[in-house]
């Protein structure tokens, strides 16, 4: 059986928002803009061969608390690049902020970068060394 990463899904307060931060920071693609999805507003991006999903509040749920630190759950998601230090300069210029810059992780030799997305999400850049 082989698997394949077919996309992440964000539940997000502000939609639009987060589908523009990853088109601009990224140079994603807008694939789909569905204003109604299951009650619900849902725009995916494409980056790469990844897409993100990104859907808004529907009527009744109420998103779950942050937290600044690890949580139970989703702590990030990462995009595999061939060159760490260069791809943080090509999302940084489009305006990525960043927790910690590139550097060596310690995991398997490979090189990492973490950025703050809106709405607190986490994205790694990671740059496999072996």
């Amino acid at each position: 059986m082989d698997f394949a990463f077919d996309h992440v899904h964000l539940i997000c307060r502000d939609v639009k928002a987060m589908a523009a931060y990853f088109e601009r920071v990224f140079a994603g693609e807008r694939i789909l803009d569905d204003p109604d999805f299951h009650g619900a507003p849902n725009i995916v991006v494409r980056v790469g061969a990844a897409k993100i999903f990104c859907r808004g509040v529907r009527p009744g749920e109420k998103p779950g608390p942050s937290c600044g630190g690890s949580i139970m759950g989703l702590d990030h998601f990462s995009f595999t690049v061939e060159d760490t230090k260069e791809a943080a300069e090509f999302v940084r210029a489009r305006g990525a902020q960043f927790i910690r810059e590139p550097g060596p992780s310690g995991l398997g030799g490979r090189w990492t970068a973490y950025i703050q997305a809106p709405e607190e999400v986490r994205i790694e850049l990671s740059q496999r060394t072996i």
